[in-house]
């Protein structure tokens, strides 16, 4: 089941119903008739995972009933632009990368893999999110720079403007 070929517009019950079951025709009308949804939807953990580690690296201290500062740290977290990210070395991208082609060899009919949809394809998905969507933001480099040091002690002092 290529999952590669248009991800925003996947179903891996119609894929698996349409493209292996050709024994069971009704099985891929009954899968288009349902409307598709993500059952596993890539979901950036970011902004939790920025949240909760605030208080490592600075002495603010935030409860969840201070929302308006909540509020001012989530809109400076979404403008940041130029974001440092933390990705995969260059050995463990490779050791990545291998497995998954293993493992289509393995899971795959040859004439698959071997195909216009197989390993090349694959491969080309693998290189363009190799170093966006499987990596992640830097926290501790963002959250120890002067800049947000400054933010978040000018907002534990109240001091940071009302309309931020």
């Amino acid at each position: 089941v290529n999952m590669h070929e248009d991800p925003d517009n996947f179903s891996t019950i119609t894929r698996f119903a349409c493209g292996h079951m050709d024994e069971a025709p009704y099985l891929c009308d009954l899968a288009k008739s349902r409307p598709a949804r993500n059952s596993n939807p890539s979901h950036s953990l970011d902004w939790k995972l920025f949240r909760n580690s605030i208080s490592v690296y600075h002495s603010i201290e935030l409860s969840d009933s201070d929302e308006g500062k909540w509020e001012k740290i989530e809109v400076k977290f979404y403008e940041m632009t130029d974001i440092p990210k933390r990705c995969l070395s260059p050995e463990w991208q490779n050791k990545l990368l291998q497995i998954s082609l293993d493992a289509e060899i393995a899971l795959t009919p040859e004439s698959w893999h071997n195909g216009e949809e197989g390993l090349e394809n694959l491969k080309s998905d693998f290189e363009e999110k190799i170093n966006s969507k499987l990596c992640s933001i830097d926290i501790e480099k963002i959250l120890t720079s002067s800049e947000w040091q400054d933010f978040l002690t000018e907002l534990e002092e109240d001091k940071v403007e009302q309309g931020l």
